[in-house]
């Protein structure tokens, strides 16, 4: 799997260079759907500046492979309960139940058949009627799929990236059982948001 550990420094700074605010906005969007009490399972949250959006009642765990990324998320200033998981979601195992999982620009590092393992795992760990946050990249002309083209051959270069373009999520989310409730658009519609619910 990629490791973000050599860009973690500069990470937020590409990112608001080439998309402004438009990424946090992106993954913030939903987040004022998950009510008090929520036991909360964030994947691949980088820096982890989504991590200021919680309140004190919520319970989250933190799933990220690059440690620099974990070093950077824990000097984030956030009210909420966060336990920091260093592992690679391809190996890691949980006997425990969510809430909600949130995959912020997480599930476009993986091919075909990784993300038939991570869909299985992630939905074995979200409560029965639990709810899914996926924000990402669903490009809709072509200078939008080269502009991912390119992005994809940086990350290739600089994370040790395998994946060379993007799954089509929303077959994923269909092929194992999640009813879409809510989308919103971003970044000339490039990027969405959505909120889906376990129904399997």
């Amino acid at each position: 799997m990629a490791n973000f550990n050599r860009i973690a420094s500069s990470y937020d700074f590409l990112k608001k260079i080439i998309f402004g605010e438009q990424i946090e906005k992106a993954t913030n969007h939903f987040l004022n759907q998950m009510p008090s009490n929520s036991k909360i399972l964030i994947v691949g949250g980088g820096t982890g500046k989504i991590l200021g959006n919680f309140d004190s009642s919520q319970v989250i765990k933190y799933l990220e492979l690059s440690k620099a990324m974990i070093n950077r998320a824990n000097e984030v200033k956030s009210n909420a309960t966060i336990e920091f998981i260093q592992s690679d979601i391809l190996e890691w195992t949980s006997n425990e139940k969510y809430d909600f999982v949130i995959t912020p620009f997480f599930l476009d590092c993986f091919n075909e058949d990784q993300l038939n393992s991570i869909f299985l795992k992630l939905k074995n760990v979200l409560n029965k009627k639990g709810k899914w946050i996926q924000t990402d990249f669903y490009p809709k002309n072509k200078a939008q799929v080269l502009m991912i083209k390119i992005m994809y051959a940086f990350f290739i270069l600089s994370t040790n990236l395998k994946t060379k373009e993007l799954a089509n999520f929303d077959l994923f989310f269909e092929k194992h059982q999640f009813l879409l409730l809510r989308k919103a658009l971003f970044y000339h519609s490039m990027v969405e948001s959505k909120i889906y619910q376990n129904i399997g």
